[in-house]
Protein backbone atom coordinates (compact mmCIF):
# COMPACT_ATOMS: atom_id res chain seq x y z
CA UNK A 1 0.00 0.00 0.00
CA UNK A 2 1.12 3.25 -0.69
CA UNK A 3 0.95 6.26 1.88
CA UNK A 4 -1.26 9.04 0.64
CA UNK A 5 1.65 11.94 0.71
CA UNK A 6 3.43 9.68 -1.83
CA UNK A 7 3.53 10.36 -5.14
CA UNK A 8 3.81 8.55 -8.54
CA UNK A 9 5.45 9.60 -11.71
CA UNK A 10 6.28 8.47 -14.89
CA UNK A 11 9.19 8.72 -16.75
CA UNK A 12 10.08 8.42 -20.41
CA UNK A 13 9.80 5.18 -21.12
CA UNK A 14 6.25 5.12 -19.72
CA UNK A 15 6.92 3.39 -16.19
CA UNK A 16 5.76 4.56 -12.99
CA UNK A 17 8.07 4.97 -10.36
CA UNK A 18 7.42 6.13 -6.86
CA UNK A 19 8.83 9.56 -5.59
CA UNK A 20 9.13 10.07 -1.53
CA UNK A 21 9.72 13.43 -0.73
CA UNK A 22 12.16 14.29 1.41
CA UNK A 23 11.33 16.54 4.63
CA UNK A 24 13.19 19.97 4.18
CA UNK A 25 15.44 21.22 6.51
CA UNK A 26 15.14 24.95 7.52
CA UNK A 27 18.99 26.44 6.94
CA UNK A 28 19.37 27.34 10.66
CA UNK A 29 19.49 23.40 11.43
CA UNK A 30 22.51 23.70 8.77
CA UNK A 31 24.62 25.37 11.35
CA UNK A 32 27.20 24.14 13.77
CA UNK A 33 26.56 25.69 17.36
CA UNK A 34 28.83 25.92 19.76
CA UNK A 35 27.71 23.30 21.79
CA UNK A 36 27.65 20.54 19.37
CA UNK A 37 30.88 21.58 18.06
CA UNK A 38 32.73 20.78 21.65
CA UNK A 39 30.86 17.55 21.71
CA UNK A 40 32.48 16.45 18.29
CA UNK A 41 35.78 17.42 19.89
CA UNK A 42 35.29 15.44 22.70
CA UNK A 43 34.50 12.36 20.95
CA UNK A 44 37.36 12.82 18.51
CA UNK A 45 39.80 12.88 21.36
CA UNK A 46 38.55 9.97 23.28
CA UNK A 47 38.38 7.88 20.73
CA UNK A 48 42.45 7.60 20.00
CA UNK A 49 42.45 7.17 24.07
CA UNK A 50 40.56 4.57 23.79
CA UNK A 51 42.11 2.26 21.23
CA UNK A 52 45.57 2.94 23.28
CA UNK A 53 43.81 1.27 26.57
CA UNK A 54 42.77 -1.31 24.10
CA UNK A 55 46.10 -1.80 22.90
CA UNK A 56 47.63 -1.84 26.28
CA UNK A 57 45.07 -4.65 27.42
CA UNK A 58 46.18 -6.97 25.00
CA UNK A 59 48.06 -10.06 26.24
CA UNK A 60 51.80 -9.92 24.88
CA UNK A 61 54.10 -12.61 24.79
CA UNK A 62 56.82 -13.30 27.53
CA UNK A 63 60.12 -11.57 26.83
CA UNK A 64 63.21 -13.08 25.69
CA UNK A 65 66.03 -13.70 28.63
CA UNK A 66 68.18 -11.27 27.00
CA UNK A 67 65.85 -8.90 26.46
CA UNK A 68 65.34 -8.30 30.11
CA UNK A 69 67.61 -6.44 32.70
CA UNK A 70 68.92 -8.74 34.77
CA UNK A 71 70.98 -7.09 36.97
CA UNK A 72 68.89 -5.83 39.44
CA UNK A 73 68.53 -9.54 40.57
CA UNK A 74 70.19 -10.96 43.76
CA UNK A 75 70.29 -13.78 46.21
CA UNK A 76 66.92 -11.85 47.95
CA UNK A 77 65.11 -11.23 44.54
CA UNK A 78 65.26 -13.99 42.84
CA UNK A 79 65.47 -13.98 38.73
CA UNK A 80 61.89 -14.78 37.36
CA UNK A 81 61.54 -18.21 35.61
CA UNK A 82 60.66 -16.61 32.26
CA UNK A 83 64.16 -14.46 32.63
CA UNK A 84 66.45 -17.49 33.79
CA UNK A 85 69.17 -18.47 31.05
CA UNK A 86 69.60 -21.96 29.17
CA UNK A 87 70.90 -25.16 32.19
CA UNK A 88 74.73 -25.16 32.24
CA UNK A 89 76.58 -27.04 34.62
CA UNK A 90 80.48 -27.10 35.01
CA UNK A 91 80.13 -31.25 34.57
CA UNK A 92 80.93 -33.60 33.16
CA UNK A 93 84.29 -32.12 31.43
CA UNK A 94 87.18 -30.79 33.12
CA UNK A 95 87.00 -27.60 31.62
CA UNK A 96 84.85 -25.05 33.48
CA UNK A 97 82.00 -23.09 32.13
CA UNK A 98 81.92 -19.06 32.50
CA UNK A 99 78.78 -18.69 32.37
CA UNK A 100 76.85 -18.44 36.03
CA UNK A 101 73.56 -19.79 37.61
CA UNK A 102 70.87 -17.60 37.80
CA UNK A 103 70.23 -15.21 41.07
CA UNK A 104 68.67 -16.21 43.70
CA UNK A 105 68.69 -20.30 42.74
CA UNK A 106 70.41 -22.92 43.89
CA UNK A 107 72.15 -25.74 41.57
CA UNK A 108 73.88 -29.37 42.25
CA UNK A 109 76.12 -31.37 40.66
CA UNK A 110 77.35 -34.68 41.31
CA UNK A 111 78.94 -37.06 40.48
CA UNK A 112 77.32 -40.77 41.22
CA UNK A 113 80.02 -42.75 41.42
CA UNK A 114 83.17 -43.07 39.79
CA UNK A 115 86.44 -44.86 39.20
CA UNK A 116 90.10 -44.20 38.43
CA UNK A 117 92.79 -46.11 37.93
CA UNK A 118 96.43 -44.89 38.16
CA UNK A 119 99.72 -46.47 37.99
CA UNK A 120 103.20 -46.02 37.42
CA UNK A 121 106.54 -47.52 38.60
CA UNK A 122 105.11 -50.96 39.44
CA UNK A 123 102.08 -49.12 41.55
CA UNK A 124 99.11 -49.09 40.73
CA UNK A 125 96.12 -47.25 42.69
CA UNK A 126 92.45 -47.92 42.48
CA UNK A 127 90.31 -45.11 43.80
CA UNK A 128 86.31 -44.85 43.90
CA UNK A 129 84.53 -41.32 45.04
CA UNK A 130 80.91 -41.22 45.58
CA UNK A 131 78.67 -38.27 45.26
CA UNK A 132 81.72 -35.69 44.46
CA UNK A 133 79.74 -32.73 44.31
CA UNK A 134 79.42 -29.09 43.70
CA UNK A 135 76.73 -26.61 45.34
CA UNK A 136 76.08 -23.71 43.85
CA UNK A 137 74.52 -20.60 44.95
CA UNK A 138 73.51 -17.33 42.73
CA UNK A 139 74.17 -14.50 44.42
CA UNK A 140 74.26 -11.85 41.57
CA UNK A 141 73.07 -11.70 37.95
CA UNK A 142 76.35 -12.37 36.89
CA UNK A 143 78.55 -14.26 40.15
CA UNK A 144 77.84 -17.47 42.10
CA UNK A 145 78.97 -18.63 45.16
CA UNK A 146 79.98 -22.66 44.52
CA UNK A 147 81.34 -25.55 47.37
CA UNK A 148 83.21 -27.91 46.32
CA UNK A 149 83.01 -31.31 48.64
CA UNK A 150 84.61 -34.86 48.14
CA UNK A 151 82.41 -36.52 51.25
CA UNK A 152 84.29 -40.07 50.27
CA UNK A 153 86.65 -41.54 48.87
CA UNK A 154 88.37 -44.95 48.85
CA UNK A 155 91.49 -45.76 47.10
CA UNK A 156 93.35 -49.31 47.17
CA UNK A 157 97.36 -49.24 46.27
CA UNK A 158 98.86 -52.55 45.26
CA UNK A 159 102.87 -53.08 44.76
CA UNK A 160 104.38 -56.32 43.98
CA UNK A 161 104.73 -57.20 48.17
CA UNK A 162 101.94 -55.54 49.74
CA UNK A 163 98.41 -53.69 49.49
CA UNK A 164 97.06 -50.57 51.06
CA UNK A 165 93.79 -48.99 51.36
CA UNK A 166 92.87 -46.04 52.50
CA UNK A 167 88.87 -44.36 53.05
CA UNK A 168 87.88 -40.60 54.11
CA UNK A 169 86.56 -37.61 52.80
CA UNK A 170 88.66 -35.71 50.55
CA UNK A 171 89.77 -31.57 50.76
CA UNK A 172 86.83 -28.77 50.43
CA UNK A 173 87.24 -25.87 48.13
CA UNK A 174 85.10 -22.82 48.53
CA UNK A 175 84.69 -20.65 44.63
CA UNK A 176 83.26 -17.88 43.64
CA UNK A 177 82.91 -17.54 39.58
CA UNK A 178 82.24 -14.20 37.89
CA UNK A 179 81.28 -13.76 34.33
CA UNK A 180 83.25 -11.11 33.11
CA UNK A 181 80.84 -10.82 29.53
CA UNK A 182 79.11 -13.00 27.74
CA UNK A 183 76.12 -14.20 30.44
CA UNK A 184 72.81 -13.47 28.38
CA UNK A 185 73.92 -13.58 24.96
CA UNK A 186 76.48 -13.42 22.25
CA UNK A 187 78.96 -15.99 20.76
CA UNK A 188 81.52 -15.56 23.11
CA UNK A 189 81.85 -15.83 27.24
CA UNK A 190 84.69 -15.02 29.26
CA UNK A 191 84.53 -15.70 33.29
CA UNK A 192 87.01 -15.38 36.21
CA UNK A 193 87.15 -18.84 38.87
CA UNK A 194 89.40 -18.27 42.02
CA UNK A 195 89.00 -20.62 44.50
CA UNK A 196 90.81 -21.91 47.99
CA UNK A 197 91.26 -25.28 49.17
CA UNK A 198 91.00 -26.70 52.96
CA UNK A 199 93.06 -29.73 53.54
CA UNK A 200 89.34 -31.31 55.35
CA UNK A 201 90.51 -34.84 54.22
CA UNK A 202 92.86 -36.74 56.11
CA UNK A 203 96.07 -39.20 55.60
CA UNK A 204 96.46 -39.94 51.90
CA UNK A 205 93.64 -37.60 50.65
CA UNK A 206 95.04 -34.27 51.52
CA UNK A 207 98.43 -32.61 51.86
CA UNK A 208 97.66 -31.32 55.60
CA UNK A 209 98.15 -27.56 53.97
CA UNK A 210 95.99 -24.83 51.97
CA UNK A 211 96.09 -24.76 48.55
CA UNK A 212 94.30 -22.44 45.86
CA UNK A 213 94.22 -20.42 42.85
CA UNK A 214 92.16 -19.48 40.19
CA UNK A 215 90.44 -20.55 36.39
CA UNK A 216 90.10 -18.44 33.66
CA UNK A 217 87.19 -20.24 31.14
CA UNK A 218 85.85 -19.32 27.47
CA UNK A 219 83.12 -20.03 25.81
CA UNK A 220 82.78 -19.51 21.94
CA UNK A 221 79.60 -20.50 20.05
CA UNK A 222 80.66 -21.98 16.62
CA UNK A 223 78.59 -22.23 13.31
CA UNK A 224 76.53 -25.83 12.85
CA UNK A 225 75.66 -25.73 16.29
CA UNK A 226 79.27 -26.79 17.98
CA UNK A 227 80.04 -25.31 20.99
CA UNK A 228 84.32 -24.56 21.70
CA UNK A 229 85.55 -24.11 25.86
CA UNK A 230 88.60 -23.72 26.59
CA UNK A 231 90.21 -22.88 29.96
CA UNK A 232 93.77 -22.16 31.66
CA UNK A 233 94.42 -22.56 35.23
CA UNK A 234 97.16 -22.03 38.13
CA UNK A 235 96.32 -23.87 41.02
CA UNK A 236 99.36 -23.53 43.71
CA UNK A 237 99.49 -27.25 45.30
CA UNK A 238 102.12 -28.74 47.66
CA UNK A 239 104.82 -30.37 45.86
CA UNK A 240 105.25 -34.39 45.94
CA UNK A 241 107.20 -34.59 49.14
CA UNK A 242 104.53 -32.47 51.09
CA UNK A 243 107.64 -30.12 52.09
CA UNK A 244 107.12 -26.90 49.81
CA UNK A 245 104.60 -25.36 46.98
CA UNK A 246 104.57 -25.62 43.28
CA UNK A 247 102.00 -24.60 40.92
CA UNK A 248 99.90 -26.56 37.97
CA UNK A 249 99.35 -24.81 34.98
CA UNK A 250 96.40 -26.49 33.50
CA UNK A 251 94.77 -25.93 30.03
CA UNK A 252 91.71 -27.94 28.44
CA UNK A 253 90.02 -27.77 24.90
CA UNK A 254 86.25 -29.04 24.49
CA UNK A 255 84.06 -29.76 21.51
CA UNK A 256 80.55 -30.34 22.24
CA UNK A 257 77.30 -30.95 19.67
CA UNK A 258 73.43 -31.70 19.81
CA UNK A 259 73.31 -35.99 18.98
CA UNK A 260 69.84 -36.47 18.60
CA UNK A 261 66.83 -34.59 20.54
CA UNK A 262 68.19 -33.91 24.60
CA UNK A 263 71.44 -35.80 24.02
CA UNK A 264 74.66 -34.29 23.50
CA UNK A 265 78.46 -35.31 23.42
CA UNK A 266 81.46 -34.14 23.76
CA UNK A 267 85.24 -34.14 23.92
CA UNK A 268 88.27 -33.00 25.39
CA UNK A 269 91.39 -32.46 25.58
CA UNK A 270 93.52 -31.43 29.07
CA UNK A 271 97.21 -31.01 29.84
CA UNK A 272 98.47 -30.31 33.35
CA UNK A 273 101.94 -28.56 32.91
CA UNK A 274 103.73 -28.52 36.66
CA UNK A 275 106.59 -26.37 38.08
CA UNK A 276 108.30 -27.55 41.14
CA UNK A 277 105.81 -30.14 41.87
CA UNK A 278 108.45 -33.28 41.11
CA UNK A 279 106.24 -34.04 38.50
CA UNK A 280 105.86 -34.36 35.01
CA UNK A 281 104.01 -33.32 32.16
CA UNK A 282 100.00 -35.13 32.01
CA UNK A 283 97.89 -35.07 29.30
CA UNK A 284 95.09 -37.26 28.91
CA UNK A 285 91.95 -37.25 26.44
CA UNK A 286 88.21 -37.70 27.43
CA UNK A 287 84.58 -38.27 26.02
CA UNK A 288 81.57 -38.48 27.48
CA UNK A 289 77.46 -38.01 27.01
CA UNK A 290 74.86 -35.66 28.30
CA UNK A 291 71.30 -35.93 28.16
CA UNK A 292 68.40 -33.23 29.59
CA UNK A 293 65.70 -35.30 31.48
CA UNK A 294 63.51 -31.60 31.70
CA UNK A 295 64.99 -28.30 31.69
CA UNK A 296 66.26 -28.39 35.24
CA UNK A 297 67.66 -31.88 35.37
CA UNK A 298 70.95 -33.25 33.44
CA UNK A 299 72.12 -37.00 33.55
CA UNK A 300 75.78 -37.33 32.07
CA UNK A 301 78.66 -39.91 31.79
CA UNK A 302 81.65 -40.11 30.74
CA UNK A 303 85.56 -41.70 30.78
CA UNK A 304 88.79 -40.29 30.54
CA UNK A 305 92.24 -41.78 29.32
CA UNK A 306 95.86 -40.87 30.11
CA UNK A 307 98.30 -40.18 27.72
CA UNK A 308 101.08 -40.36 30.03
CA UNK A 309 102.87 -41.96 32.72
CA UNK A 310 102.15 -39.40 35.55
CA UNK A 311 98.79 -38.77 33.68
CA UNK A 312 95.96 -41.50 35.74
CA UNK A 313 95.29 -44.28 33.53
CA UNK A 314 91.41 -44.39 32.93
CA UNK A 315 88.34 -42.24 35.29
CA UNK A 316 84.92 -43.69 34.29
CA UNK A 317 82.18 -41.62 35.96
CA UNK A 318 78.11 -40.81 35.89
CA UNK A 319 76.69 -37.78 37.42
CA UNK A 320 73.48 -35.83 37.81
CA UNK A 321 73.23 -31.91 37.88
CA UNK A 322 69.78 -30.62 38.86
CA UNK A 323 68.38 -26.53 39.04
CA UNK A 324 65.93 -25.26 41.68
Amino acid sequence: MVSADNKLRTDPAGTQALTVPLPSTPRSAARLTPAAASMLLAVCVALPADEAAFAQEQPTSEPDAREVDKSRFTLFNPAPKEALREFNSDRPDVTESPYTLDAGHFQYEAGLFSFTRAGARGERTDTSQVLPSNLKLGLLNNVDLQLVAEPYDNALTKTRHKATRGQGCGPTELRLKANLFGNDGGNVAVGLLPFIRFPTGGGRFSSGHIEGGFIVPVAFKLPAGFDLGTEVAFDFVRNQANDGYGVEFTHTLTLEHDIVGKLAGYVEYVGVSPYRTGQTYAPSIGTGLLYALTENVQLDGGVNVGLSDDADDVTVFLGLSFRL
